[in-house]
């Protein structure tokens, strides 16, 4: 696959999420993308230069088997065969060596936006300090029906969410999910019920405050805990004491 084509793919997938993103973090994805796509490149870089090793070989083979079957007085039609053979073992030969040129130029080129954005990662960093990231945090949440308050403390990495609540009613336990495009996906493990629900939810910044707000559906009906309904969450600056 040409570099060009695995640019367009994962820009393809990346670029909803990019698009929301402040734009530090945007870089930093950048980055991870970029650096992926170099990965690519050393394995096609490794690739390559294993077949033109193997193709030297058969055109050094080749060459040596031609002058032997020349000094031997071989027939004019069988070194004509074996002079073909040669030709096509070199054309392949000068072919690696072209997709090999090709690759190093990538990989330099990839090398250097690496580096041009850490640089510009470092620069905006400095002006600003490093971005919070959208999601990480403390959270004031409050549940319907029932009004049912507490904190839930969130952990973003990448795309995925990890984190912990305590509701008043002694609930409390684990939370884990995803944040994609905006849209949270949560699943509450209660310490006394297990998995008890599940949370869909849109992270907004009115007034730049972060606000989460969507529905929740029960998976413990047992439980004597609602069948569903809907929530809220403010992040707060500081965990309260």
């Amino acid at each position: 696959m040409t570099r060009v084509l695995r640019v367009v793919l994962f820009l393809a997938v990346a670029a909803p999420a990019l698009a929301a993103q402040p734009l530090t973090q945007n870089l930093r994805e950048q980055h991870k993308i970029q650096s992926d796509l170099l990965r690519l490149d050393l394995a096609e870089l490794d690739e390559q230069r294993a077949k033109m090793l193997e193709t030297w070989a058969r055109v050094e083979q080749g060459a040596a088997d031609l002058a032997t079957a020349q000094a031997q007085g071989e027939s004019l039609e069988s070194l004509k065969l074996r002079d073909q053979d040669l030709r096509q073992a070199e054309a392949e030969l000068m072919m690696h060596v072209t997709s090999l040129q090709r690759i190093r130029r990538d990989v330099l080129a990839a090398q250097a936006l690496l580096g041009a954005l850490e640089e510009e990662i470092r620069r905006l960093e400095g002006q600003v300090g490093p971005e919070r990231d959208p999601l990480s945090g403390t959270w004031e949440v409050v549940m319907e029906p029932g009004g049912q308050e507490g904190l839930m403390f969130l952990q973003l990495d990448g795309t995925l969410v990890q984190g912990t609540y305590r509701l008043s009613g002694d609930w409390s336990g684990s939370l884990r999910g995803t944040l994609v495009s905006g849209k949270v996906r949560l699943e509450r493990i209660d310490s006394q019920v297990g998995y008890a629900a599940t949370f869909y939810g849109k992270l907004s910044t009115p007034g730049g405050v972060s606000r989460l707000e969507g529905t929740w559906e029960a998976t413990q009906l047992s439980a004597g805990l609602p069948s569903g309904g809907s929530w809220v969450a403010e992040r707060l600056e500081e965990v309260p004491e």
